[in-house]
C-alpha cells in the first residue's frame, strides 16, 4: 500500500511538469492506480477489464498496463468505439466525444460494479472525475455512485482526492486531502 502511495505522489510529481509526462500518459496511470484503490466486489472471470471509450490517446496510453496483475487477475485494456460492450468493463473511462452518451452508460450499468471515469460533464455521472489544474491532474470521487457500485474507495484514494461527494444534493460534498 505504501508503495501505491508513493507511486501515486510521483505521478503527480510528474504532472507537475507536462513536458515530461503527456496528459493522456497520467490519465491511464491513473486509470491503472485506481483498480488498486477500491476494494472491489469478488469475481469469477480470470480478467480485470479497463475500457477506453471515445479517446484514443488515452486508450493507446493503457495498453502499457496490459497484462499486469489485479487482485490475482491480468488487466486486460479494452479501447471501445461504442458503449455497446461496457458491461464488461471494471473501469470504463469515458472520453470527451462520448460524455453525451452518460445518461446512457449509467443506465446500461445500473448498479453493476463497473467503477466510471471521465475528465468531462459532471461528477453526478460518474465515479470518479478528472480535471487538469494547471499542469497538475487531479481527481474528485463521487462515493454515492461509488456505493451504488458496490465499489468501496479504500481511505487513500480519499485522502489524494481533490473533493469527495458524498450524496446526491449539495449537502454532502465535502471536500477531502489538499
Amino acid at each position: 500500500m505504501r508503495a501505491l502511495v508513493l507511486l501515486l505522489l510521483f505521478c503527480f510529481s510528474l504532472a507537475a511538469n507536462a513536458q515530461v509526462v503527456a496528459e493522456h500518459e497520467m490519465k491511464a496511470a491513473y486509470l491503472y492506480n485506481f483498480a488498486y484503490l477500491f476494494d472491489w466486489p469478488e469475481s469469477r472471470r480470470a480478467n480485470f477489464h479497463v475500457c477506453v471509450l471515445g479517446d484514443e490517446e488515452v486508450g493507446l496510453a493503457m495498453q502499457a498496463y496490459y497484462d499486469r496483475r489485479v487482485n490475482g487477475q491480468r488487466m486486460v485494456i479494452a479501447r471501445l468505439t461504442t458503449p455497446t460492450p461496457i458491461r464488461l468493463c471494471d473501469i470504463l473511462y469515458v472520453g470527451a466525444g462520448d460524455v453525451v452518451n452518460l445518461p446512457k452508460i449509467r443506465s446500461i450499468l445500473g448498479s453493476q460494479p463497473t467503477l466510471t471515469v471521465t475528465d468531462k460533464g459532471s461528477l453526478h455521472s460518474v465515479g470518479i472525475m478528472l480535471a487538469l489544474e494547471g499542469n497538475r491532474l487531479m481527481f474528485d470521487v463521487n462515493l454515492e455512485y461509488c456505493e451504488r457500485a458496490s465499489l468501496k474507495a479504500k481511505p487513500t484514494l480519499l485522502e489524494l482526492a481533490r473533493s469527495v461527494r458524498k450524496s446526491a444534493d449539495g449537502d454532502g460534498k465535502t471536500s477531502a486531502g489538499r
